[in-house]
């Protein structure tokens, strides 16, 4: 499959290019290692993903939103759609699908929130992943790529998820997998190993239906209401 380097290129450059949100969103998946090595990639990269301050979220999504104005930006899938708590989004730009999915340090915790529509089965996963005693500078860093300023999650933290995930389909390339190990730093890589093996994950899963039901008799105890109101105010 042909490369998507360039179109993961344009989507990272023109979110950093806004200051509102540059801050708030972190650059994560197999394409890390290019970026930190400022090396063009020449496999096609099914994992890309950004990471969003959960505080964030509805402010990337609008966003976003708006950015389905201008470029080739669409939304396949929302989980509030879906929930009742927000798991993050997927766009699609150029063929390439991007996950905007929460997350947030606190007292050392990471926990990031991600989701899964199974269509056969009109259900949706939502997963929330919890990985204890991190310290943000060695989960998140700042890196310089053409001029510009990349929050991006570290090799290490890229590298650890990777390798709890090895059989899972879609998980880099060989040559992906040694280039992760290369620029990462064995002393932060092993403290973040242990973190990630002790990281707890909870998933819920739910009726696609369920929530469209519920939506359908909001929708029918309000016309139930507008006729009463109008049915009184048409006898007076």
């Amino acid at each position: 499959m042909n490369s998507n380097y360039n179109d993961i290129i344009d989507v990272v450059l023109t979110l950093v290019d806004d200051e509102e949100i540059r801050s708030d969103i972190a650059v994560s998946g197999s394409i890390v290692p290019y970026l930190v090595a400022n090396k063009e990639s020449l496999e096609h990269h099914t994992d890309f993903y950004i990471l969003v301050k959960n505080k964030k979220m509805d402010l990337i999504r609008s966003k976003i939103r708006k950015l389905t104005k201008e470029y080739e930006f669409d939304f396949v899938t929302d989980s509030k759609k879906y929930s009742n708590e927000d798991y993050g989004f997927k766009v699609k730009y150029q063929g390439t699908t991007i996950g905007f999915f929460p997350y947030s340090i606190i007292d050392n915790n990471l926990t990031i929130k991600t989701y899964s529509i199974n269509k056969e089965k009109d259900s949706i996963a939502l997963k929330k992943k919890k990985i204890p005693n991190v310290r943000k500078s060695s989960v998140i860093r700042l890196i310089n790529f053409q001029k510009k300023q990349i929050r991006i999650m570290t090799p290490e933290f890229v590298l650890a998820d990777k390798e709890t995930r090895e059989k899972e389909p879609g998980n880099p390339t060989d040559e992906t997998m040694y280039l992760l190990d290369k620029i990462c730093d064995e002393s932060v890589l092993k403290v973040v190993r242990k973190s990630v093996s002790e990281e707890d994950v909870k998933i819920t899963t739910k009726d696609l239906n369920n929530n469209n039901y519920i939506l359908i008799a909001i929708l029918a105890a309000l016309v139930i209401l507008l006729v009463v109101v109008a049915y009184i105010c048409f006898k007076k």
